[in-house]
């Protein structure tokens, strides 16, 4: 007959047991819920739009997963109940962390999987070949490698805004989520959010270029850097000004995503930023914030970069001109004097590959040609005929800028809704045929085991 000491050494095993096989099975329950997911998106994603970003962010969560699994099985049933208790509580919290890094994608890539009439998702479709479209129509042009694509996102803000990982879930909470911030930031699959507003009047998915040209930058070794330090320099021998010189380099990142937006899609990428920018002199002539020019500068900038890439310009409207000849501070005036430089300099940027920025406009050159596919889209886009989509890489781009050009034209003649509804309409056809496998950023393997070792060694050293 076993003893009473026996008898409770056994019952605290068998406690502990029990609550170590709970967490496992949590780990478990989570990683047949990534499974499923991921198993879906096999049937939504059939064409494979987002085949590389799906394999790295289910890769990544679920090696994490079973990271954190395997140290609640090995946990030391022999510590005591309270010491296991503790270990299992522990793992839960950082399979909710897993939980939440996954989550915060995957709500991004559900938004494009209800049914295919709805707006919103339709919105979605189209987002993804406008992107994809300036997104390998970049690389490309530039010579250099194509990774995976960004996940467009309709978010509730008034712009459109590019996420290089840094824009965390709305309930984070400083200090307790500070991790699971970072490892949104370093996990990379890269995100772009899109305001409402594109649903309804689709032609403003031609925010997306600019997005796209920040994550171009982000993904480009060196540039950022290169970047800056020829805008100063530009700017530097245009002024003769030092401190003038150094004003324009918390700029850059936006002068650099401005010049490709309009390098890839013409002037409709100047109307965007005019539509947005639109203020009274004072506030033309003042900064919007420490990463933006004065939007006077910046709408000068877009001209010149157009200009000088023999693309039409037209930003500036002769109303804003005249309000800055006649109230234009110094300063504003000297910062003018520098356009002309930092757009050369802009335009002569080189990439790791060694072909320079400009090389992006010469097919959006021809496309704004008399005769160009601009100028037949706009035609079908305001004609009697639905709209035929082309599936060729540089439809979508260009149809989305004769989206833009056409609104120009019907605004306050027409409603906006049959216009909207064609560009909704063909845009998602508008596709390259073939599967978007661009190249992985990072081995999910590896993502995994660094992620594993942030949520243990910074706690312990906490």
């Amino acid at each position: 007959m076993a003893s009473p000491g026996g008898l409770t050494i056994h019952f605290v095993y068998a406690r502990s047991r029990l609550r170590v096989d709970e967490s496992i099975g949590e780990a478990r329950a989570l990683r047949d819920e990534v499974t499923a997911w991921r198993s879906a998106w096999e049937l939504t994603d059939a064409m494979g739009g987002h085949l590389t970003q799906l394999d790295l962010l289910t890769g990544a969560v679920l090696g994490l997963v079973d990271a954190i699994a395997g140290r609640t099985a090995a946990i030391d049933l022999a510590l005591g109940t309270g010491a296991v208790y503790e270990e299992c509580r522990a793992d839960e919290r950082r399979l909710l962390h897993a939980r939440r890094l996954w989550r915060w994608y995957a709500d991004k890539f559900d938004q494009r999987s209800g049914p295919g009439a709805g707006v919103a998702v339709q919105t979605l479709r189209a987002a993804d070949e406008v992107i994809w479209s300036c997104w390998k129509g970049a690389f490309t042009a530039l010579g250099e490698t194509v990774p995976a694509a960004p996940i467009p996102y309709l978010a509730p803000q008034f712009s459109a805004s590019a996420t290089p990982r840094t824009d965390p879930p709305p309930d984070m909470r400083p200090g307790t989520d500070d991790l699971l911030r970072a490892h949104v930031e370093r996990l990379p699959v890269a995100a772009i959010g899109l305001p409402p507003v594109c649903c309804r009047r689709p032609w403003w998915l031609i925010l997306s270029a600019h997005e796209v040209s920040h994550h171009l930058q982000f993904e480009l070794d060196g540039v950022e850097r290169s970047t800056q330090e020829r805008v100063v320099s530009a700017a530097y021998a245009a002024s003769g000004d030092a401190v003038l010189a150094e004003s324009w380099r918390p700029w850059c990142r936006e002068l650099f995503a401005d010049a490709c937006s309009v390098l890839l899609t013409g002037p409709a990428a100047i109307w965007a930023v005019r539509e947005l920018e639109t203020r009274t002199g004072r506030g033309m002539r003042k900064s919007p914030s420490a990463s933006y020019p004065p939007p006077v500068i910046r709408l000068a900038l877009l001209d010149a970069v157009a200009r000088q890439a023999g693309l039409p310009a037209g930003s500036s409207g002769p109303e804003d001109r005249d309000e800055l000849d006649d109230q234009a501070e110094g300063h504003v005036k000297r910062l003018l004097g520098c356009v002309d430089g930092v757009a050369a300099a802009l335009l002569r940027m080189e990439t790791p590959a060694g072909r320079p920025l400009r090389a992006l406009g010469t097919s959006t050159a021809a496309a704004y040609a008399d005769d160009g596919v601009v100028a037949g889209w706009r035609s079908e886009l305001l004609g009697q005929e639905e709209a035929v989509p082309r599936q060729t890489l540089d439809a979508a781009r260009f149809c989305a800028a004769a989206g833009v050009g056409a609104w120009q034209r019907s605004a306050g003649q027409q409603p906006p809704e049959p216009l909207a509804g064609r560009l909704r309409s063909v845009l998602p056809g508008c596709r390259e045929p073939g599967t978007r496998a661009g190249q992985a950023a990072a081995d999910p393997a590896a993502v995994a085991r660094q992620f594993a070792a942030d949520l243990y060694e910074g706690e312990r050293r906490a």
